[in-house]
């Protein structure tokens, strides 16, 4: 007898029995591309992988059929496609890609003491344009507030933040500037679920029992101190008009200068005494340091000091005064998105 030379065994599989054998494999990983888009709280790119898992499977399961027509080949293609389908969606999903455009975020700003609404304008502006949605808080006694001097504390403002959080569906970034950064403490103290990420720039940043006062005593290299002029009544603080710019915005065009003298007024003094009760909610929530290293306000020091105390491991440097979003709005606006992008 002759020995027949067998070639390799051809598929014959219907095209529609292998058709049912991909949507049996698409079944199984959409509960893979879904979870893992839901626990990463990434949802908003389940239809883009959704998709991607059908186009890919499909092309996958033709070219096993009519190209390959291997019995080993179209299992083994379509194990393939799960695999791709899958891992595809845990990397994009897990947000860990610092190159991940990302999904819009909601910024919350604080501004610090002695300044306003006004002073986030351009940085507002950029993180718009960005896609973002950005809310800027005016504290009780700034900008157009006619609250009372007598009347205010740190838990006022933290109220007035946490008012407008609650607005907002979902969570926020949370970025509290020199003074705002006790705000922003006390906000994170009392509503943790609410914020993504905490955000310091050139801010106080508190231990629990600590105010404003006990932090600033503890900075010799800031020349803050010297240049304030408190009122009869105790109720306010002033900047000497001849150092205002210097300390606030030495680095700033004469039109940002000229921003900051004519939205001058004098400071609430009491919330300087308001110390912070911080428990494991606060310790819970994610927290970003800005350092401003040209600071004369928080000294660079005191920033590395406050921030080796709360443990913060993400940390960015600007090169800039006391106030980077008037004077750098770009490279603040820049380090915040990058901050939302990695969400």
């Amino acid at each position: 007898m002759k020995n027949v030379a067998k070639g390799p065994k051809t598929a014959h599989i219907n095209p529609k029995k292998g058709f049912k054998i991909h949507l049996l494999v698409f079944a199984l990983t959409v509960p893979v591309l879904w979870l893992t888009c839901l626990l990463t709280d990434q949802t908003y790119l389940w239809p883009l992988w959704q998709n991607a898992a059908w186009t890919v499977g499909v092309l996958f399961h033709y070219l096993g059929v009519y190209v390959f027509k291997s019995k080993t080949a179209i299992p083994r293609l379509l194990t393939a496609v799960f695999a791709f389908t899958s891992f595809s969606a845990f990397a994009s999903c897990s947000g860990t890609n610092e190159d991940n455009n990302g999904k819009p975020q909601t910024y919350v700003l604080v501004h610090g003491a002695w300044q306003a609404p006004y002073v986030w304008d351009e940085v507002k502006a950029n993180l718009i344009k960005n896609g973002n949605s950005v809310i800027v808080v005016e504290l009780p006694g700034h900008g157009k507030d006619n609250t009372p001097a007598q009347n205010l504390s740190l838990n006022l403002y933290r109220d007035k933040v946490i008012e407008a959080i609650s607005k907002v569906e979902g969570k926020v970034i949370l970025v509290g500037h020199s003074m705002g950064g006790m705000v922003v403490t006390a906000v994170a103290e009392s509503i943790p679920t609410k914020i993504r990420r905490l955000v310091y720039i050139g801010a106080f940043l508190p231990s629990s029992g600590e105010a404003i006062a006990d932090i600033a005593k503890t900075d010799p290299d800031s020349q803050l101190g010297p240049n304030l002029i408190e009122a009869a009544n105790h109720l306010t603080l002033d900047v000497k008009s001849d150092e205002l710019t210097r300390l606030f915005i030495n680095d700033g065009t004469a039109a940002a200068k000229q921003k900051v003298i004519d939205n001058y007024r004098a400071e609430p003094a009491i919330p300087f005494s308001n110390a912070v009760t911080l428990t494991h909610n606060f310790a819970s929530v994610e927290k970003v340091y800005i350092k401003t290293l040209q600071d004369i306000v928080i000294s660079p020091r005191l920033q590395d000091q406050m921030v080796s105390k709360a443990g913060i491991k993400t940390i960015y440097e600007i090169n800039s005064s006391h106030s980077p979003f008037l004077s750098q709005p770009k490279a603040v606006s820049d380090v915040l998105i990058q901050i939302g992008k990695q969400l």
